[in-house]
């Protein structure tokens, strides 16, 4: 017998924010120093005090590794602290873009969408992601249930969420696009070869979801 369809709902949404918190995360860790640059052009206040800025971005990262993994893992009243969690890193999430936007900086929270600086896409994302994250919350506080939500309308609420985020960082694409924005490095490289125009690989859009962003994460930023 197939769990209620709550539950079921609960589980879909939990494992889309989920693998994009972990993605975010590994990413990050992978190359911290392009994390930590990216804090030191949000808050002035933490320039030159580049130790510092590290510990902060590998702080971020497991933060974001613990809630992405302990949002899926766990449900109900278990399940509410990280989902909690989830939403504090969501929303602080948005809030960093607005600053980015502002300031037309990329923003490597959670990966950047293309080579420009964050924009009406990231933004949109964002909002989705805050939205996502407020079900769980709500839905968790209201069922203490500990039972994992396994059956079809689970996949039903993950490729919605997918799908909404897709169609929010079209959406947001064209009310805002992002700005060519000064490059973003931490030591010289050569000019990256452009890629080719008008196709994207399946192995891309996912990339494009999750946040993972080859370029700005490469090894060589």
């Amino acid at each position: 017998m197939s769990a209620p369809v709550w539950s079921q709902l609960d589980a879909g949404v939990a494992s889309a924010l989920g693998a994009i918190l972990v993605v975010a995360a590994v990413r990050k860790l992978q190359n911290p120093r392009v994390f930590a640059l990216t804090l030191e052009r949000l808050d002035p206040a933490l320039n030159g005090r580049r130790a510092l800025t590290l510990r902060w971005a590998c702080f971020i990262a497991g933060y974001e590794a613990v809630a992405g993994i302990g949002v899926v893992a766990f449900r109900g009243g278990l399940g509410f602290p990280f989902a909690c969690a989830v939403l504090i890193a969501c929303t602080a999430f948005l809030v960093a873009l607005g600053r980015a936007v502002q300031q037309s900086l990329p923003c490597a929270c959670f990966g950047r969408l293309g080579r420009t600086a964050a924009g009406g896409r990231e933004i949109a994302r964002a909002v989705v992601l805050v939205l996502g994250a407020s079900f769980l919350v709500v839905h968790r506080a209201i069922e203490s249930g500990r039972g994992f939500g396994l059956g079809p309308f689970a996949v039903v609420a993950l490729v919605v969420t997918v799908v909404a985020i897709v169609v929010a960082q079209r959406i947001g694409a064209k009310v805002r696009p992002g700005v060519q924005p000064a490059p973003i490095t931490t030591e010289p490289r050569a000019a990256s070869s452009r890629s080719s125009a008008g196709r994207s690989s399946l192995g891309r859009s996912v990339r494009t979801i999750t946040g993972y962003d080859s370029d700005l994460y490469s090894t060589s930023a």
